[in-house]
Parts: C-alpha cells; structure tokens; sequence
C-alpha cells in the first residue's frame, strides 16, 4: 500500500511538473519569463518559385478591356508565405474564391476556384515564363479540350487575366474572358 501510495504521489508530481513546463506565459499571468514562444520556421519566405505570383497580391478593381466593371477582387498572401487567397465579388455582386499555390513535388503553381454556384475548377498544372504565369485546367476525358488562364503584370499597377479554352489541342484558342485588374490607391 506504501508504495502505491509513494508511486500515485510521484505521477502526480510528474504530471503537475510537466503540465507547469508546458504552460506558456501568456496563459500563465503570473509567470515572470520574458522568453516569447517559439515560432514555427516558415519554409516558404525564402524560396524563390513560392514568389513568382506575388504580383498579383493586392486589392483590385477589375474591368473588361474595354473598361467596362467586371468586379473587385483582394488577393492575400497566407500561410507563411505558402499559398495566395483570391477573394472575388463579381459585378453582379457573384463570390469566389481561389487558392494559389507553388506545389514543390511537380515543381509547378497549382490553382483550385470554388464560386458560389458550387463548380470547382482545378487548374493542376503551370508554366511561368519569367513573366506571365499560365494555368492549364484540362476538361474531362477528351484530351484535345483544356483551357488555360494566363496572368501577367503589363505594369506595377495593371495585371491581365486572360482565359482561353481550345478543343484542338492548343492549335486554336477562344477567348472565354479578358480582364484587367487595376490596382487600388
């Protein structure tokens, strides 16, 4: 009995010393460290591909070519640095949004839009070409149909979105929309 009485008084201890180690400051008012806690490492603010979009970051008001409102969109880095979120507001007053990402495996940026009729798009495949970054979504089975969407700075404050689909394997393209998104001041 005396020894489970001693073991079940040392587990307490141990657990009460391991729960006291655990306690960060800030949910322990009294505690007097002044050591923050620690950060995670964020793998992606260094790497170089993971910035090839960041162009497009900001808030935008977006028209056709010909000038006409098509919507608004805020585009934010998130996590870390990993990823860019799309939020967009059509002018008919339609929401979406995107997530951007730079997939190091495929070693290519990958792109997947929800908007709010409940369709994805899944554009699983990129190429950047030093200045415009294009998107490629393939359609079904017939291998001959995919579209492709093509971001590209034309200035500091002025980026191209321009989507095109093709049913002959890229020898001929029509347009499905042009716009222009012009940055807030």
């Amino acid at each position: 009995m005396r020894q489970t009485l001693f073991l079940s008084a040392t587990l307490a201890l141990v657990s009460v010393a391991s729960a006291s180690a655990q306690t960060t400051p800030a949910s322990n008012p009294g505690s007097t460290s002044n050591t923050p806690p620690a950060r995670p490492v964020v793998a992606c603010a260094t790497e170089t591909p993971r910035h090839q979009f960041d162009f497009w970051i900001g808030e935008w008001d977006v028209t056709t070519k010909d000038g006409k409102r098509a919507g608004s969109s805020v585009v934010e880095s998130v996590s870390g640095g990993c990823a860019l979120l799309e939020n967009w507001t059509s002018g008919s007053g339609g929401h979406g949004k995107s997530l951007n990402a730079w997939n190091p495996s495929i070693r290519q940026w990958q792109q997947y839009w929800i908007g709010q009729d409940g369709a994805p798009t899944e554009f699983r495949s990129s190429e950047f070409d030093g200045k415009s970054l294009a998107f490629f979504d393939k359609e079904g089975t017939d291998s001959l149909s995919f579209s492709r969407m093509i971001f590209t700075p034309l200035d500091a404050s002025t980026v191209r979105q321009h989507a095109e689909k093709t049913t002959d394997g890229g020898k001929t393209w029509s347009t499905t929309y042009d716009l222009y998104y012009h940055r807030r001041k």
